[in-house]
């Protein structure tokens, strides 16, 4: 696990492409023999990495539900922007990681689809709690849910290239909120201005 972790943080800070093995070794205090005896090849070391990526992101939509029906949508973006950003190499690097492991691809499009079909059900509930109000015509939702990512997932990207000083976390926040914003009910808007004033305080500590 300390092989994996540290992996996982050289692969946050430096990218899959300019990481060694070496680097991994040295960075965990072990011996590159001692690291090659657990993972003779980065291939192996991805795999592993991978598969303590999936573990994770089953934890964290284990504790969604209860946001959901609690309606605690700074919560629910609160946990899954922690998620993005201590893997943001997958997302990041995601071609060169299905290079090396194309298998990865799969993992890909399972994340996209878990994202998509979360936030169908989030609206389906917000609904008919009177939070929302109905779909304006057919296939409306749909698409709509597929903007949702597209905004988290552009959103890491501009935070990486530009740096969290100029892009924080309360920005992907407030995007996803503003999305909302004209679906919401009397009812909704309500909790809106709730959920805006928690931000600034609720992710002080999550710029970084």
């Amino acid at each position: 696990k300390k092989i994996v972790l540290t992996a996982i943080d050289l692969f946050n800070k430096g990218g899959v492409g300019n990481v060694r093995l070496q680097d991994i070794a040295k960075q965990a205090g072990i011996s590159q023999g001692n690291l090659s005896y657990h993972y003779k090849t980065k291939k192996d070391l991805m795999e592993a990495v991978l598969s303590y990526m999936k573990t994770e992101r089953a934890e964290v939509r284990s504790t969604m539900q209860s946001l959901i029906e609690n309606t605690d949508v700074v919560g629910i973006i609160t946990n899954y922007l922690r998620l993005q950003i201590g893997f943001r190499f997958f997302y990041r690097d995601i071609l060169e990681i299905i290079n090396l492991v194309p298998k990865a691809k799969k993992q890909f499009e399972k994340q996209i689809e878990d994202v998509i079909n979360f936030n169908k059900n989030a609206i389906n509930l917000s609904i008919q709690k009177g939070f929302m109000i109905k779909e304006p015509h057919e296939g409306h939702y749909d698409l709509f849910v597929q903007n949702v990512w597209a905004i988290l997932h552009s959103w890491l990207t501009k935070r990486e290239v530009l740096g969290n000083r100029k892009v924080s976390l309360n920005d992907a926040v407030l995007a996803v909120l503003e999305m909302h914003f004209l679906y919401l009910t009397k009812k909704g808007k309500v909790l809106y201005y709730e959920w805006k004033e928690q931000i600034p305080v609720s992710y002080t500590h999550l710029r970084a």
